[in-house]
C-alpha cells in the first residue's frame, strides 16, 4: 500500500495537528529572534535545534499516517534518525549560551557528531537500531529494540548531562543578571528534560509503544523551547511587541506561500503570489515602522534615565558645596569678628585715642571687616536654605517700628554717601497694629537692610525714598524704596533675584557684591508666604524695590 501526501494530511489527528502547528510557530519564533542578531552563536543553534524538532514532529506524524502500510518501517528509521540529532544540537546550543557565544571549532563538531554518523549507519540494517512489528487489527504495532539501541541512548543521555552539567558549572562561575539568566534557563532544562526523555525514552522502552511520544514532544521539546525563547527575548532586553509582529507576520506568509502550492489555476496561482509579494514588502514597512518608534520610546528612556542619574549626582554635588560653604563660613566668621569688634573697640577710644591717620585706617578695617561678616552671612544664609536648615522664628512683628529702628540705623551711612534719605508711613490713622504681620523679626530686619543698602551703594547721588503702606482692600503691607541710582535694564529685572545675579554695569559703581543677598532676600519673604519684585524704567532712571506680607488676621 502506497503513501501520498493527501494520505498523511487526512490521517492527521487533533493532537498531531497541536504538534505541527506548534513546531512551526516555535521554529518561526527562533528564527525571528535568530534575525535580531545573526551573530550570535546560541540563535543560531537553537534555530536549528528548533529545525530538528520540527522534523522529529513531522517525522512523529508520518510514522502515524504509514500504519498499515510497506512505509511505517522506514518512517520508524527516520523518525528516531532525527531524534538523534537533538541531543548534539541541544548541546551545542547550550554551549554557545553558557559561554556567551564562543566559536566552535571543527574539531569540536566532529568529536560531538563522529559517533552519531558513525551509529546512524546502523539504520541502514533493518533492526539493528530499532525495528517496527505489526499486529494484527491494526493501529500501532510494537517499536523493537535492536543490539545497537543502547548506545544509541547513551551517546543521547550523556550529551544531555554534559549539557546539564555546563549549564549547571556556568551557574556557579556566573554573577550578577547573567547568574538569574543561568538558574532560569537551568531550571527549564531540569523540568522539561525529564519530560522529554520520559516520553520519548523511557516509557517507549518499557512499553513497546509509542503511546506517551506527546508528553515528551510537547512537554519536553516544544516547552523547553518556548521557555528558553522567551528567556531569550526578555534577557537580551528586545522588544516583545517587535517579536509578535514579526512572528504574526512570518506566520502568515508561510500560510500565504502554502496557498500558494495548492493553486487551483494559473490565475489563482498569479493573484496568490501577487497577494504575497505584496504583503511581504508592505510588512517590511510595518516592522520598521515598528522598530523606529520602540527605539525611540528606548532613546528618550535611556535619555531620561541619564537625566535623572545626573540630576541626583548635582543634588549630591550641590550638597556637599553648601556643606563646605557652611563649615568655611562658619570658620571664617568668628575672627572676622573679632577683628570688627576690637576695630569698634579703637575707634571708640576704649584703648585711648588715636591719630587721625590711624584713626582713618581702623575705621576702614571696621567697614572692611563688616562688609566680609555680610557676605559670610550670605553664604552661611544660601548653605543653609539649600540644605533646608534655614530656622525660622514667626511671631508677631510691628513693621512700623522695624522699618523706623532700620532707617535710623542706616541713615547715617546715606548721610556719609551725601544722599537725601526719606522714611514716609503711610497708615492713615495713628494706629501701630495696621502694620503687624506675623514673621521672624531678624529675617525680615536682614531683608530690608539689604534692600536699602544696596541703593545707598548703588546710588551715586540724588535721593532714597522709603514708603510702607497697606494695600486698599487693607490686606497687605507694602514696603517699597525708590533711588535715582543706576538702575535696571529689562534683561536685569529677570534675573536680579537668582543666585550669584548681579546687574550689568554695577561693578563699576561697588565691586565687592556676591550677587547673593537678593537671591536669600526672596527665599526669605517665599517663607513668609509674600512677594518681592523690582521695578526700573531702565538704565540711569533709577530703581524701586517691594515687599509685600500679610497683615495679621
Amino acid at each position: 500500500m502506497s503513501l501520498s501526501i493527501l494520505d498523511i494530511i487526512s490521517n492527521i489527528s487533533f493532537a498531531e495537528w497541536v504538534i505541527a502547528i506548534g513546531s512551526l510557530l516555535v521554529t518561526v519564533l527562533s528564527g525571528v529572534i535568530f534575525w535580531q542578531d545573526t551573530k550570535k552563536q546560541s540563535s543560531k543553534f537553537f534555530l536549528i535545534f528548533s529545525i530538528i524538532v520540527f522534523m522529529w514532529g513531522a517525522a512523529f506524524i508520518i510514522v502515524n499516517a504509514s500504519i498499515g502500510t510497506q512505509f511505517v518501517h522506514t518512517a520508524v528509521d527516520i523518525f528516531y534518525f532525527i531524534a538523534g540529532f537533538i541531543a548534539p544540537t541541544l548541546f551545542f546550543a547550550i554551549d554557545a549560551f553558557s559561554n556567551r557565544d564562543r566559536t566552535r571549532s571543527f574539531g569540536k563538531f566532529a568529536i560531538v557528531f563522529g559517533p552519531y554518523l558513525i551509529l546512524s549507519l546502523g539504520f541502514f540494517v533493518p533492526g539493528l537500531i530499532v525495528g517496527y512489528e505489526e499486529i494484527i487489527g491494526g493501529g500501532w504495532g510494537k517499536i523493537t529494540f535492536g543490539k545497537l539501541f543502547i548506545l544509541y541512548a547513551l551517546y543521547c543521555v550523556a550529551l544531555v548531562v554534559l549539557g546539564f552539567g555546563l549549564l549547571v558549572k556556568k551557574y556557579h562561575d556566573s554573577a550578577g543578571i547573567f547568574k538569574v539568566e543561568m538558574r532560569d534557563f537551568l531550571v527549564a532544562f531540569i523540568v522539561t528534560a525529564l519530560v522529554a526523555l520520559l516520553g520519548t525514552l523511557f516509557l517507549p522502552v518499557f512499553t513497546g509503544t509509542q503511546d506517551f511520544f506527546w508528553v515528551g514532544y510537547v512537554g519536553g521539546a516544544l516547552l523547553f523551547l518556548v521557555i528558553t525563547r522567551l528567556l531569550a527575548v526578555k534577557y537580551n532586553f528586545w522588544s516583545p511587541k517587535v517579536i509578535v509582529t514579526e512572528l504574526f507576520i512570518s506566520v502568515i506568509v508561510l500560510v500565504l506561500i502554502a496557498e500558494l502550492f495548492i493553486a487551483s489555476s494559473f490565475l489563482d496561482l498569479f493573484i496568490k503570489t501577487g497577494i504575497t509579494v505584496l504583503i511581504i514588502f508592505s510588512s517590511s514597512f510595518l516592522i520598521g515602522s515598528v522598530k523606529r518608534e520602540i527605539q525611540s520610546k528606548d532613546k528618550i528612556m535611556r535619555l531620561s534615565r541619564d537625566i535623572d542619574l545626573i540630576s541626583k549626582r548635582l543634588k549630591v554635588l550641590d550638597k556637599k558645596k553648601s556643606e563646605f560653604l557652611s563649615i568655611a563660613s562658619h570658620h571664617l566668621r568668628d575672627p572676622l569678628t573679632v577683628i570688627k569688634g576690637y576695630a569698634s573697640m579703637l575707634g571708640e577710644g576704649s584703648f585711648g585715642e588715636l591719630s587721625a591717620p590711624v584713626k582713618e585706617a581702623v575705621e576702614k578695617i571696621f567697614h572692611s571687616s563688616e562688609r566680609l561678616i555680610t557676605m559670610i552671612s550670605d553664604f552661611m544664609d544660601i548653605s543653609r536654605i539649600e540644605s533646608g536648615d534655614m530656622r525660622y522664628k514667626f511671631a508677631d512683628v510691628d513693621m512700623k517700628r522695624l522699618v523706623l529702628d532700620i532707617t535710623g540705623e542706616m541713615k547715617q551711612s546715606a548721610d556719609r554717601a551725601h544722599l537725601t534719605f526719606n522714611t514716609t508711613i503711610n497708615d492713615g490713622i495713628s494706629n501701630d497694629e495696621q502694620f503687624i504681620t506675623v514673621g521672624d523679626a531678624g529675617k525680615l530686619r536682614q531683608v530690608i537692610s539689604n534692600l536699602i543698602d544696596n541703593s545707598i551703594k548703588y546710588t551715586p547721588r540724588g535721593e532714597i525714598s522709603l514708603l510702607l503702606s497697606k494695600s486698599t482692600n487693607g490686606k497687605k503691607i507694602l514696603f517699597s524704596i525708590s533711588d535715582t541710582g543706576i538702575g535696571m535694564s529689562e534683561v536685569t529685572k529677570e534675573k536680579i533675584f537668582r543666585k550669584f545675579s548681579r546687574a550689568e554695569g554695577v561693578s563699576k559703581v561697588y565691586t565687592e557684591g556676591t550677587g547673593l543677598g537678593l537671591y536669600v532676600a526672596k527665599e526669605v519673604i517665599k517663607k513668609h508666604e509674600g512677594r518681592i519684585w523690582a521695578e526700573s524704567k531702565g538704565e540711569g532712571a533709577g530703581s524701586t524695590f517691594y515687599l509685600e506680607l500679610e497683615v495679621k488676621r
